[in-house]
């Protein structure tokens, strides 16, 4: 969010206009550029109500952004009196092994700790298997027959849980730990309409037995002999439909997930 602070603070003025108090706000430390910008950021976001950021600390975000960034950030914040919730510190050591000016690859790390080091990742991140996750762990994970997943089939209730979810820009309700859904948050106010979201709607209500008899009667989907799992087996059926197919399916958004995780 603080890649563009001014959309971020309009948020925050309209939350204090409601009396919604902010935790926090979590942040990559991709955005940091140089000390004098960032103290200027985390003013305003005092004055807005912020006291706290949430500071990602992991080998999977410093595959894309340099460690030296978010030490930068730490230190602008501890300066600024801003309260700093790192997440995690248990990898500080791992990541700080390695050149903090430059982004390293799981592999580097694999060859610095072992080849049993994604796995013990894995485990010690609680990581959740979707998304680019799944793509990253799907061929170390066992593999399952197409009947057996649909013989385990059960409504997948996390997807209309509300302990914990997100609402993205465009004003859709995300989920719990499964990116690559969404509904409309104004339409859930008073209740999805079912045939709308027929997918979402199959997914939580039946499982993904309900999804895959849709896409094979509907959108002639052909299946694979196996998979690393059902989420292996939705991820497969919703790429079907959204990259090879290119619908327009409502539930299914936004495209970009699907074209570049």
């Amino acid at each position: 969010p603080l890649l563009k602070p001014g959309k971020i603070l309009d948020v925050l003025e309209v939350a204090q206009r409601n009396s919604i108090d902010i935790e926090y706000i979590e942040t990559n430390a991709s955005w940091y550029k140089d000390e004098a910008s960032t103290k200027a950021v985390l003013k305003e976001l005092k004055n807005h109500g912020v006291h706290t950021l949430l500071i990602s600390i992991d080998p999977y975000h410093k595959e894309y952004i340099p460690f030296w960034k978010v030490k930068a950030l730490i230190r602008a914040c501890s300066e600024a009196k801003m309260n700093v919730f790192p997440w995690l510190m248990d990898f500080w050591d791992d990541i700080d092994a390695m050149d903090d000016r430059n982004t390293h690859s799981l592999e580097e790390y694999t060859r610095l700790f072992g080849q049993d080091y994604p796995v013990k990742l894995l485990k010690r991140y609680g990581l959740n298997l979707k998304g680019r996750a799944l793509k990253t762990y799907a061929p170390m994970m066992k593999r399952q027959s197409f009947e057996q997943i649909l013989e385990e089939s059960k409504p997948c209730k996390l997807l209309s849980g509300v302990y914990h979810f997100h609402v993205d820009l465009y004003g859709s309700f995300i989920p719990q730990s499964c990116p690559g859904f969404s509904i409309q948050l104004k339409e859930l106010m008073h209740g999805a309409d079912p045939d709308k979201y027929r997918i979402f709607n199959s997914l939580e209500s039946i499982g993904i037995r309900g999804f895959v008899e849709l896409a094979k009667k509907e959108y002639e989907y052909i299946p694979k002999a196996e998979y690393a799992g059902k989420c292996d087996l939705c991820y497969d059926v919703r790429n079907y439909l959204v990259l090879e197919l290119g619908l327009d399916l409502p539930d299914l958004k936004p495209e970009g997930h699907y074209k570049y995780i």
